[in-house]
């Protein structure tokens, strides 16, 4: 009878190696959760048109939550509520530095994804070696009829690592921008993910030049240069 050593050495052996385990959210608030929360701040006519939803935090999940909804009373059409720790904790009008758009809002059925998207944002920084501790989060549309994709802001302190976009519903990658203007890489999907990937792009770089760089007040309405 062979003796059942070795077996039990190479089993033995199997269970302590170390296994990569993909990293999953674990704090923080989803995006849908923080829509259920924002909607009890703004009247319940505007809680169906969606502007965009930013959220800060880390790459375990997000913190803090900003919704632009759709408003045609205020001047900027937008009315922005910050949701921290569960509870909105400001309801203010948007003051990015534009007028949004009736066209380019969504429903609220439509914010989804967010784990998949920090998910995937991490399997990419992982494989092309980006240090990051931070990341914002944003989900909006800048042309009608486009499919929702989250944009992952990667951010190593307050260095800007990059974009990664993310399709909303699949959570599958769709590009990568770097942090200067001219740095593309595109899943390969054929034309419509490029042409994606060259939309991000010009959605960035006309976001820049029309508001001063200050992306986050455009994103959150708030003049905090003003407070």
């Amino acid at each position: 009878m062979k003796s059942l050593f070795p077996f039990l050495l190479v089993a033995a052996s199997l269970a302590l190696a170390p296994m990569h385990v993909q990293a999953a959210p674990t704090s923080g608030m989803t995006a849908q959760q923080a829509i259920g929360v924002a909607g009890s701040g703004v009247d319940p006519s505007l809680s169906s048109k969606i502007v965009s939803v930013y959220g800060t935090g880390t790459p375990a999940g997000i913190e803090t939550w900003w919704v632009i909804y759709y408003d045609p009373s205020i001047d900027t059409h937008g009315r922005a509520v910050k949701v921290t720790n569960g509870q909105v904790v400001r309801t203010y009008p948007a003051q990015g530095g534009v007028v949004y758009a009736d066209a380019l809002t969504f429903a609220p059925g439509d914010v989804r994804g967010i784990g998949k998207a920090l998910s995937t944002a991490e399997d990419y920084a992982a494989q092309h070696a980006i240090a990051y501790n931070q990341v914002r989060a944003l989900l909006r549309v800048t042309a009608p009829g486009e499919p929702l994709r989250w944009r992952i802001q990667l951010m190593d302190d307050d260095r800007n690592k990059g974009f990664v976009f993310v399709d909303a519903d699949s959570g599958a990658f769709a590009s990568y921008m770097h942090s200067g203007p001219h740095h593309t890489s595109a899943s390969t999907g054929g034309d419509s993910v490029s042409a994606h990937a060259q939309a991000a792009g010009n959605d960035i770089k006309d976001t820049f030049l029309g508001i001063g760089g200050d992306l986050q007040q455009f994103f959150t309405g708030e003049r905090t240069v003003d407070r």
